[in-house]
This record gives C-alpha cells, structure tokens and sequence, in this order.
C-alpha cells in the first residue's frame, strides 16, 4: 500500500509477519512503543497484518465486544516529527479448529477454498483456524456488520461458506 505509514525497523508491506498467540501472551510487553517514519502525509489504517497485527481502538471495541478472551497488548504508533501518538492493539486471538471436511486441498496444504464447520464456528466470532495455513483471523457476520457501521480502514472481509 503505497500512502500506508512506515515504521522505523519496519516494513509494513513486506516485512516479516507474526501473529501472537494467546500463549506468548508474556513475549509482549503491556505497552509498546513504535516510531513511525515521518515524511509525506499517510493514512493510518485501522488493521495491519506486519510486522505483527496491530488494530485500532475502534477495531478492538469490536473484537472484545464479541468475544471474550480475546486478550490485547496496548501499541504506540508515535511520531517524533509531529509529536503525536495514536494507539492500537496487538490482539492474541484464539485459534479454533473450524475448518469443514468437506476442505479440499492442495498439495503443499493450502486449501482451495476455506469452508468452515458450522456447529465448530457456533458462538466464536473472532479466531484464527488452527488447521488452516492462512494468516487472516475469522470474524462473524454480526462482528463484521459492527466493524463495517465504524467505517474502518484497511480491513479486508471476504465472504466464506459455512456448512
């Protein structure tokens, strides 16, 4: 995304990505602090996926709305330039094994098409699958609907079927 923010350290866009689990929960300070490269004007998402995912206060209202042990480590994007700081999280959302058997599959794992289980997804709202080799978390239709009337930034959604 070329009008995304940089960090100092970092590279957003292709840049090594990690996700947290709800284990390494310890590995994260309670509070960090990451500089944003200041130059031309950039747009502040509300998601990102690298160098680890980080969300907005709007996204997280949502996220712990709808589910409850979603637990977050608070982040500070701050500009040394502009002597601002905005906040976000880093979110250590649960992996769930959601994932129908009616998956089909590539050979290196991969699935063509991301079915989930509906009676494994039942009452889960914001998760990553377990058995699946994406890196983009679930979220149900109401959580969607609710991030969507915020008119967030840079989250994609992407439909999937639910047997």
């Amino acid at each position: 995304m070329r009008d995304c923010i940089r960090l100092e350290g970092f590279d957003l866009v292709n840049g090594q990505r990690k996700i947290f689990r709800p284990e390494e929960k310890d590995m994260v300070n309670e509070a960090t602090f990451l500089y944003v490269k200041d130059g031309r004007e950039e747009t502040v998402l509300d998601f990102y996926q690298s160098p680890v995912t980080m969300i907005s206060s709007s996204v997280q209202e949502v996220f712990a709305m709808y589910e409850d042990n979603i637990l977050f480590k608070r982040v500070y994007l701050v500009s040394r330039e502009k002597g601002i700081s905005r906040n976000f999280y880093i979110p250590f959302i649960p992996r769930l094994d959601g994932m129908s058997s009616f998956v089909e599959r590539y050979p290196d794992g991969r699935e063509k098409k991301v079915i989930l289980d509906r009676e494994k997804c039942r009452g889960h709202h914001v998760f990553y699958l377990a058995d699946s080799m994406t890196r983009r978390p679930v979220i149900s239709l109401a959580a969607a609907e609710s991030l969507l009337r915020r008119r967030v930034i840079g989250l994609k959604l992407q439909e999937v079927e639910v047997r």
